[in-house]
């Protein structure tokens, strides 16, 4: 019988999650991280799936486990927040993100990543 919520009696979302193993988390993060880069996901769009697919919590629990108001994690994930830096690195780091600063012209973002393939 599956777990459910004060929400109506839908399931919770942990009880909808099935376990994930370090290689498929690395390649969700891989993912994720993509598609920040390319512009693909905004922060709040890459935070919010990652929070579901990742952590299995709700904007209540996760806002809790990261110190914030629900109300600031949820300004986050639609992209509305005015959070400084530091708020917003407290509610990332929570999924294994941080901010970070990047040029907004492509041509110049794959040039700086073409430097990086050969200092490896």
């Amino acid at each position: 019988m599956e777990k459910s919520s004060g929400n109506a009696g839908r399931p919770t979302l942990s009880a909808k999650r099935s376990k994930m193993g370090p290689n498929e988390k690395d390649a969700l993060m891989l993912a994720v991280s993509r598609d920040l880069l390319t512009g693909t996901k905004t922060t709040g769009q890459a935070l919010r799936f990652l929070r579901v697919e990742l952590l299995s919590l709700n904007q209540e629990q996760y806002a809790r486990m990261v110190g914030v108001t629900r109300k600031i994690l949820s300004e986050i994930e639609s992209d509305r927040s005015k959070a400084n830096v530091y708020v917003l690195n407290r509610v990332l780091r929570g999924v294994g993100l941080y901010a970070a600063i990047l040029p907004r012209d492509n041509f110049i973002k794959g040039e700086l990543f073409k430097e990086f393939k050969y200092i490896e």
